[in-house]
């Protein structure tokens, strides 16, 4: 027993020079939120997106163009009128579109819900990558529980073999104990190897996540924000999952993209205005000048079938939008009932290996006494130890998976961003937000 208590005390003193530099989850959310280059190519994707919004409103917009010319021009030889000659000439035009069969906001709205599409995709990717830093935190913490009850395990052996052989010089045990002794000292060493190795690992994940080196990581709680029952948790993912409202989103822009197909079988308005003035000579002589007015009505008489073709292609990847919402709708439940039930697993897992070991510690104190008595044999006190070390490495497996199968349930609700858990970072609501102010939410003429 006396060596289960200095091994307690090491763990203490290891723990306690740990909290000197402990790493926060916030800090480690909140780092991966900056740095991860997932995330910062989906930021990139959406400022593509919101240019996208602006490119189609700029269609129903006044297109105004200016150009001018100057040229100078020289004649010799035989031409019985030699000289130098010049002209210039300004010009501007203007155009306005009046009415193209509906294209004009058929293709505002697709770009618009094709930018609130990737607006959510890019709420899924930084939710996918807070996940991963809360894994890659838990797991740093994990490992470094293991390797040092793996560390201790490995001094109370030693402690234990040096006792085993004390006790084979004086008679009182053979020479099968001690090599029992040694052998299982040997697989701990190779044991608590395995476990550095997994470590390194480990804080070699974390580094990739965050940007970061992991910093003796604070242990990892479950997460608060859990619904109490799983009618709950569906309700609130059917409303709220990035991954779903994302393909609702698509599915309005591929109906939109109907109503830009068949517009191109409607006639075409569109007004035009032009000014030219020009001179004979490139800086004097007289001035000439014009300026024209133009109503244009274009109408698609027949296209071979093109346009008619477009339309069906339109509806037909409406019909694979709206057939890709109900799959995701049903992955989507599917989802959050496999991370309930992980979870609820995870919570039972917990209690189990939190008695596992409470007996545990029990039975290895009686048959360590038992053992001093004569009553126990030396592999008696190995396998008792073996199995109160197994349970405490379960114990420490199991609080990981518990607190990340909180954060994963919280995933597939969509509750898993940086504005849900607080962080103290800039959000990425504002991205593409000047693409919604930049021009306001009309049409100069709506029906075009």
């Amino acid at each position: 027993m006396k060596y289960w208590i200095t091994a307690a005390l090491a763990a203490g003193l290891m723990a306690g020079g740990a909290q000197v530099h402990a790493q926060s989850l916030e800090e480690t959310l909140s780092a991966a939120y900056r740095s991860n280059p997932q995330l910062q190519a989906e930021r990139a994707r959406l400022r593509q997106s919101a240019e996208g919004v602006v490119q189609a409103r700029s269609v129903q917009l006044p297109q105004l163009s200016a150009s001018g010319t100057l040229s100078e021009s020289e004649t010799w030889g035989a031409s019985p009128v030699g000289g130098n000659a010049g002209s210039s000439s300004v010009g501007a035009s203007l155009s306005q579109p009046i009415y193209r069969g509906g294209r004009t906001r058929g293709s505002i709205n697709a770009a618009q819900a094709r930018f609130e599409a990737g607006r959510e995709r890019l709420r899924a990717v930084e939710q996918g990558v807070l996940l991963d830093a809360v894994s890659a935190h838990a797991n740093v913490t994990r490992d470094q529980q293991i390797v040092g009850i793996r560390s201790n395990n490995v001094e109370v052996l030693a402690e234990q073999l040096r006792a085993a052989r004390d006790r084979f010089e004086v008679g009182e045990i053979t020479r099968t104990d001690v090599a029992q002794a040694e052998a299982r000292l040997s697989g701990a060493r190779a044991q608590l190897s395995a476990a550095q190795a997994a470590l390194a690992a480990s804080r070699a994940a974390y580094a990739r996540v965050t940007g970061i080196d992991p910093v003796e990581p604070d242990s990892v709680s479950p997460a608060d924000a859990v619904p109490d029952a799983l009618d709950g948790a569906l309700g609130t993912a059917l409303d709220n999952n990035p991954d779903l409202r994302a393909v609702e989103f698509n599915e309005i822009a591929a109906r939109e993209n109907i109503r830009v197909a068949r517009g191109a079988m409607l006639p075409e308005v569109s007004l035009s205005a032009s000014v030219n003035e020009g001179r004979d000579s490139a800086f004097s002589g007289q001035a000439r000048g014009s300026a024209q007015v133009q109503a244009r009505v274009s109408v698609p008489i027949f296209t071979g079938g093109l346009n008619q073709s477009r339309v069906r292609e339109a509806q037909a990847s409406a019909d694979e939008a709206r057939l890709s919402g109900l799959t995701a709708r049903r992955q989507v439940v599917e989802s959050v009932t496999n991370a309930w039930n992980t979870y609820l697993a995870a919570q039972a897992v917990i209690e189990s290996s939190r008695e596992a070991v409470r007996a545990n510690e029990i039975a290895f104190e009686g048959v360590e006494q038992e053992a001093f008595v004569g009553l126990r044999t030396t592999l008696d006190v190995l396998n008792a130890e073996q199995e109160l070390l197994n349970s405490r490495l379960e114990l420490v497996r199991a609080e990981r998976d518990l607190a990340v199968a909180s954060y994963s349930l919280l995933q597939t609700l969509g509750m898993l961003s940086a504005r849900d858990l607080q962080l103290a970072v800039a959000a990425d609501e504002d991205i593409g937000a000047d693409s919604r102010t930049r021009w306001p939410n009309f049409s100069l003429i709506p029906w075009n």
